[in-house]
Formats: structure tokens, sequence, C-alpha cells
């Protein structure tokens, strides 16, 4: 049976986004104002995806959670300024030619992050891709509700939630689409946890015009 793909779901951080690099800078010059030390990329590709203050309570399992949710702020507010000298090193190699390639093909995108409405918004303003998106959602900590609701429109052999987290594969699964990994971003192949995976953006059009044969 051929599918019609006509919608494409897209997470930001770790997908599309190679967002470790903001919150590493901003948490560098945060960090040692709190007392507490700088975090590895490693820890915090991990933790990308929860919203704050739950991603420093991952970060800093033992620190006191009110003085972590002074950490959020404080962060969110170095990011904020930062955003403009690494915007372009932002986006993952190919990422900006994929959702132009889809938009082209009159493949409806969508974002579904539970990153802060300022991050989100942030980030797609600075790297120019904001337009490209018919519909954004973000600033909720449930994604399965999220992607409920995304997917109310359509058929849903025609949707596909690209993601690097359990909670886009998960969220994806509850709902009926189809879940694809982004190697190429944050999502670890070895975890099993989506129905496909790509190592390069460009995979995912080989991945479409295989299901629509």
């Amino acid at each position: 049976m051929t599918n019609k793909i006509h919608t494409v779901i897209f997470d930001l951080d770790g997908t599309l986004s190679d967002s470790g690099i903001l919150t590493l800078a901003a948490m560098e010059y945060a960090a040692p104002k709190f007392g507490l030390p700088a975090p590895a990329m490693e820890d915090i590709k991990k933790a990308t995806g929860y919203p704050g203050p739950d991603f420093y309570y991952i970060l800093y399992p033992d620190y006191p959670q009110d003085r972590l949710r002074e950490v959020d702020r404080f962060v969110e507010q170095q990011e904020a300024s930062l955003l403009p000298m690494v915007k372009d090193s932002l986006l993952f190699a190919g990422c900006r030619e994929l959702i132009s390639t889809l938009k082209q093909k009159g493949i409806r995108l969508y974002i579904a992050s539970t990153g802060a409405h300022d991050h989100v918004y942030g980030i797609l303003n600075a790297t120019g891709i904001i337009d490209f998106f018919d519909k954004i959602e973000c600033g909720r900590p449930n994604k399965l509700d999220m992607l409920g609701e995304m997917t109310a429109d359509g058929e849903k052999s025609g949707y596909i939630m690209v993601g690097d987290m359990m909670k886009d594969s998960e969220g994806a699964r509850a709902n009926g689409i189809l879940s694809v990994g982004a190697c190429y971003g944050y999502c670890r192949r070895e975890l099993g946890e989506f129905d496909m995976y790509i190592d390069t953006p460009a995979e995912l059009l080989d991945v479409i015009n295989e299901l629509e044969k």
C-alpha cells in the first residue's frame, strides 16, 4: 500500500539544532558563579530535550532544586545573549537543505519541542528557518499529548516524526505514526527506540521515497 507523506514533524534540539553548543557556552560562564562544575558536552546531550529546570536536575542531581531554578533562569539569559554569536554553527549540516527540499515537495513541516518558547523561537529565528514551518508547538513537558493534537487532522500513515530521544519515539508510537531517529544528531542507534534511523538529513528523502512507492 502506498503512503502519501503529507507532514514531517521535527524535534528541534539534537535533531535540527546542535543546541548543546549554545548551552555549553552559557554553562561554562554560569557554572562557576553558582559553585558548579561546568558539564561535559556528552552530559548536556543526554539531558537535552528536557525542559528547564528538569534539564539541570539531571545534570546536577545533588544540588538544591530551588537553586537550580535560579541557574535555569540565568543560563536562559546567557543563551539569549550568546545566540547571535553561535547561530551559524547551530544547524546540523544538511538540515537547512532538507527542510527546504521538503517544503518544495509540498510537505507540511511542524516543530514539536519540549523546549521553552523563547529558546525554540530564538533558535528558529536566529538560524533563519522559522518560515519553513507551518506549525510550532513547544514549552510543554508531554510530547505524547503534543503529537496527538498535531496529528489529529490527517491520515496517520502520512506523518513522520523525526527526533533524537525516547520521548520522540514513544510519542510517535502512542499516536500511531512512524518515528525516525536522527543519528547525525543526538540519537543513539544502539538504544533501538525508533522505527527507522538516518545517518544524514538527506536520507530522510530516501525514506519518504521508499514509503511512497
